[in-house]
């Protein structure tokens, strides 16, 4: 038997399956996640609500979306018991705690994105 001696950068570095920025980005970092998610951050919305919204994105997409967001418990959808019924989509303590991050997302693209393109245009 051969034991392997670990190199100091092992020792540093996490294995790539358990660094929290992939894990983070392989829950949320879905094409249309974080944009629903940011919509969300606004308060809760019906379906046909966030379809007019997010432009670019189709019924089929959204339904999707919010499916993967409901499973792993960043969204949650509530059932109101008017006629017609109507389904309310809002974010759970969990969704609710990115808003930080979206934050400095925002903050991110107005100073790298917006800003650059604002002033290509001038």
């Amino acid at each position: 038997m051969t034991l392997r001696k670990s190199t100091e950068a092992e020792e540093i570095s996490p294995k790539r399956d358990s660094c929290p920025i992939v894990e983070a980005i392989k829950e949320i970092g879905g094409e249309w996640r974080l944009i629903v998610i940011r919509y969300l951050n606004d308060g809760p919305m019906g379906f046909n609500d966030l379809l007019k919204n997010i432009e670019g994105l189709n019924s089929k997409t959204l339904s999707s979306t919010l499916k993967y967001l409901e499973a792993h418990s960043i969204v949650t959808r509530e059932v109101e018991s008017t006629r017609p019924f109507r389904v309310r989509y809002s974010l759970t303590d969990k969704g609710k705690s990115l808003k930080y991050s979206l934050e400095d997302l925002k903050r991110w693209g107005e100073e790298w994105i917006i800003e650059p393109r604002s002033q290509a245009g001038q």
